[in-house]
C-alpha cells in the first residue's frame, strides 16, 4: 500500500520539481498520472500491478513516471528498468531527464545506462587480431574465424584501437568510436556470450562489458530499449536485474508488439547452413590433432547433399518479389521431409560440439596451451555453438505443426540473387507473441507501466491488449486528456477529385494542391504513405516551389530538421516531405511548423509473410483483418501523424488531408470521431 512515507517522498518530490524548474506548470493529466502509476506499483489494485497510459503530448509523462516509481522501486528494493524505442529519448533520460529527475526526487539514486554485450570489445580477441602474427598464430591459416584473414590495414586499426583501450582513451563501445568499422570485424573483437569465458579470462578485471555490468548491478535506475530487454531476457537474464526485482516503465509502448514479433523471428540461408558445418568439422579436426584424440563424425558431405536437394526443391517454388509463403505456415510435405533429415543430422552435430567444448575446456584446465592457439580456438568453438543452435532452432521452428487453436506461426523462403549464384533463406515467425510477453514479462515482473502518447486505437485499448497479450483483468487502463486546447486548430477534409486506389490521378492532384495550399513563408511538412508517390510528387513540385523544399532520404532525418529550423529563424519558408519515420517523434514548435498536410490515411497491407499469414488466418476464421488489423491502426497512425503540428499550448496552425475515404467510406467517421477535438472543416 501506498504509505505516509511514499506519498510524502513522492509529494516533495514534485513540489521541488515545480519549484525548481523553470516555466514549470501544474497539469491535471500529470497529478493523475502519478496517482495512477503510485497506486498500481504500491498493490492498491491488488490483482493488478500492470498500468497502460496514453498520455498525450505535453502531459509531462517522463517525470510523472520517474518522480512517482523512483521512490517506490527503491522503498520496495527493486530496480526500476526505462526502456524506449530510440535512441534518441535513451539519450534525453540519459544526459537531460535523470540529472534534472536527481536535483528534485526526495531521495538519492544512481541510474546508468545498459547496452548489449555485443556493443563492447572483447580484450581477449582485439589484442589476439591486432598481434600480427600470421606466421604462427593458428586463426591466420585457417578459415575457422574468417571466409579472409584481416588485411594488414585492419590489423593497423585494430592495433590503435587496443593501445586507446589499454590508455583509456577509449572505453571499449562501438558507440564511442571515432572510426567506422567494419560490422564483420566488429563482430569478431565484440562481446559473445558464447566464447565468453568469463572469470576465467585473463582479461576479466579489464573488461569493458563486466565493468558496464557492475555499474548496472549497483544501479536503481537502468535506461534500457525494447530490443535489449527482450533479447536479455530470453537469453537468460544475465544482463539486466531479475524480472522478478524489476519494475519496468516501457516508454513508446505502441512499439513493442512490433519490436517483439522481429526478435521473435528466425532465418538462416542454406549457404549459410553449410558454412556453419564445415566450420564444425574444421573445429572439431584441429581439437583432436592438439590433443591427440579421435576426431568426432561429421559427414559435411552428406549435409551438403542434403542441401542441394532442398535447394531443387525450392526452386521449383513460386516466388512472388523474391519471397514464397507457405499457405498458414504449412510447410510443402517433400520440404518437411528434406527438412527434417538436416535437423536430425544437424542437432546431433550440435550435441556433440557442446559435448567437445566441455572436453576442450577441462583438457585446457590440465595442459598448457598458447594462448594464440586456445584463444582463436574458444572462440571459433562458441561461436560454431552458437550458429548451429540458431539453425536447430529455425528448423524446430520451421517444422513445427501448429495448434489449430492458436494463431499459426509464419513460413516463407526468400531468394536472394548476387553475383550469378542464388541462396534460398529459410524463415519462420510467430504472428502472436503475447504468450511470449507473458511468460517473460507480466506473469513476472514486480510491476510495469506502459505508456506513450497514443496507444489507443479507434478510442479503445483493445488492438493494444491483443497485441501483447494484455487483459482488462489482470491490468489497468488510463486515458489521459491532452493539456492542449485543439478547438481552433482547422482538421480539413479536402476536396479531391481522386482516390488513393487511383494512384495515378490522386498522386498529380497532390501535387496540384500542394502548390496551391502551402504558404511559401511558413514551415509545413507532407507525410506521404509511399515512397514512389512521394518521390513522383517531389519532382512534379520542387522547381515551382518558392520556399526550400528537403525529401526524406536526401539527408538524414536530423540534418533535415536542423536546415528546416536554420531556414525557419531566418524566416525563410520550408517544406519538408516525409514517411513514417516523419509521423511520429518529430518535435518542431512554434513557428517551426504551422501546417500538417497528410497526402493519405496509412492503412497497412498486408504486404510482409507475418502479415499476410495473420490476414490469412483471420479471414479463415471468418473474421475481418481489415476491422480487426488495418482501421485501428490506421486511427491510430492518423493521429500520430496529427500529433506533429500542436507540441506546446502557443502553437497553432492547421492539418489537412487529401483522403476523401473520409467522407465517402463507412468508416470516415469512425476515424474522424477518434481524432482529439479539432475544428472538422470537410471542403464542398
Amino acid at each position: 500500500m501506498l504509505g505516509d512515507e511514499l506519498k510524502t517522498q513522492i509529494r516533495d518530490s514534485f513540489t521541488a520539481l515545480k519549484e525548481g524548474m523553470n516555466d514549470f506548470q501544474v497539469r491535471y493529466s500529470q497529478n493523475k498520472m502519478i496517482a495512477e502509476i503510485s497506486k498500481t506499483l504500491t498493490g492498491e489494485y491488488h490483482k493488478s500491478n500492470i498500468l497502460c497510459v496514453e498520455a498525450p503530448t505535453g502531459t509531462g509523462k517522463t517525470f510523472a513516471y520517474l518522480l512517482s516509481a523512483i521512490p517506490i522501486a527503491k522503498h520496495n528494493k527493486k530496480t526500476l528498468v526505462v526502456s524506449s524505442a530510440n535512441v534518441a529519448l535513451q539519450e534525453q533520460l540519459l544526459l537531460k531527464d535523470l540529472p534534472e529527475a536527481q536535483k528534485y526526487c526526495a531521495i538519492d539514486f544512481k541510474y546508468t545506462l545498459a547496452k548489449g554485450r555485443s556493443r563492447y570489445v572483447c580484450v581477449r580477441n582485439l589484442i589476439n587480431l591486432a598481434q600480427d602474427n600470421t606466421n604462427d598464430n593458428l586463426l591466420f591459416d585457417t578459415d575457422l574465424l574468417f571466409d579472409e584473414p584481416p588485411n594488414q590495414h585492419q590489423i593497423t586499426i585494430l592495433s590503435d584501437l587496443c593501445n586507446k583501450y589499454s590508455t583509456k582513451k577509449w572505453n571499449g563501445e562501438i558507440d564511442d568510436l571515432t572510426i567506422a568499422l567494419e560490422s564483420k570485424l566488429w563482430q569478431k573483437i565484440s562481446c559473445n556470450r558464447f566464447t565468453c569465458t568469463a572469470k576465467s579470462c585473463e582479461f576479466y578485471q579489464d573488461c569493458a562489458f563486466f565493468k558496464a555490468r557492475k555499474q548496472i548491478s549497483s544501479a536503481d535506475v537502468i535506461i534500457a530499449n525494447h530490443d535489449l530487454v527482450l533479447t536479455d531476457l530470453s537469453t537468460g537474464n544475465t544482463i539486466l536485474p531479475d524480472v522478478q526485482n524489476t519494475i519496468f516503465i516501457f516508454d513508446e509502448a505502441h512499439h513493442l508488439n512490433a519490436k517483439a514479433l522481429a526478435h521473435f523471428s528466425l532465418g538462416a540461408s542454406t549457404e549459410f547452413i553449410k558454412n556453419s558445418i564445415r566450420q564444425a568439422k574444421g573445429i572439431s579436426e584441429k581439437i583432436a590433432k592438439l590433443t591427440e584424440q579421435k576426431t568426432i563424425e561429421i559427414n559435411a558431405k552428406q549435409i551438403e547433399n542434403y542441401l542441394k536437394d532442398l535447394t531443387t526443391l525450392l526452386e521449383s517454388l513460386s516466388f512472388t518479389e523474391e519471397i514464397h509463403l507457405f499457405e498458414q505456415g504449412k510447410v510443402d510435405p517433400f520440404i518437411v521431409v528434406c527438412s527434417t533429415q538436416l535437423n536430425v543430422l544437424i542437432t546431433k552435430i550440435l550435441n556433440q560440439i557442446i559435448d567437445l567444448k566441455k572436453s576442450w575446456e577441462h583438457y585446457l584446465q590440465t595442459q598448457l596451451i598458447d594462448k594464440a592457439i586456445s584463444n582463436p580456438l574458444n572462440n571459433a568453438l562458441g561461436e560454431c555453438e552458437q550458429y548451429l543452435i540458431n539453425i536447430v532452432e529455425l528448423f524446430l521452428s520451421f517444422l513445427k505443426v501448429d495448434d489449430s487453436n492458436k494463431y499459426p506461426y509464419s513460413r516463407w523462403i526468400e531468394k536472394n540473387t548476387a553475383h550469378k549464384k542464388t541462396v534460398y533463406t529459410l524463415c519462420s515467425a510467430q504472428t502472436d507473441i503475447s504468450a511470449n510477453l507473458d511468460t517473460l514479462i507480466w506473469s513476472k515482473t514486480a510491476g510495469c507501466i506502459l505508456t506513450s502518447a497514443t496507444l489507443c486505437a479507434l478510442g479503445s485499448f483493445d488492438r493494444f491488449n491483443k497485441q501483447l497479450g494484455l487483459t482488462k483483468h489482470n491490468s489497468q487502463y488510463l486515458r489521459l486528456p491532452s493539456p492542449f486546447s485543439f478547438e481552433q486548430v482547422d482538421f480539413i477534409v479536402a476536396k479531391f477529385k481522386s482516390t488513393p486506389q487511383q494512384v495515378y490521378e490522386h498522386t498529380q492532384e497532390v501535387a496540384e494542391q500542394l502548390l496551391q495550399r502551402i504558404n511559401p513563408k511558413q514551415g509545413t511538412l507532407v507525410l506521404f504513405a509511399s515512397n514512389q508517390q512521394m518521390q513522383t510528387v517531389a519532382n512534379l513540385v520542387e522547381n515551382k516551389f518558392e520556399p526550400c523544399l528537403f525529401v526524406q532520404g536526401e539527408f538524414s532525418k536530423k540534418m533535415i530538421l536542423e536546415k528546416h529550423i536554420k531556414l525557419r529563424q531566418q524566416n525563410q519558408g520550408s517544406v519538408i516531405f516525409g514517411l513514417d519515420s516523419f509521423a511520429e517523434g518529430v518535435d518542431l514548435k512554434g513557428d517551426n511548423l504551422t501546417h500538417v498536410i497528410i497526402a493519405k490515411l496509412r492503412f497497412s497491407v498486408p504486404t510482409s509473410p507475418i502479415d499476410k499469414t495473420l490476414s490469412d488466418y483471420l479471414k479463415a476464421q471468418k473474421r475481418n483483418p481489415f476491422m480487426e488489423i488495418s482501421l485501428p491502426d490506421a486511427s491510430l497512425k492518423l493521429i500520430q501523424a496529427c500529433g506533429r503540428l500542436i507540441r506546446t499550448e502557443t502553437d497553432t496552425g492547421k492539418i489537412t488531408i487529401f483522403d476523401n475515404r473520409l467522407i465517402t467510406k463507412f468508416y470516415g467517421k469512425q476515424l474522424l470521431n477518434a481524432l482529439p477535438n479539432y475544428h472538422i472543416i470537410i471542403e464542398k
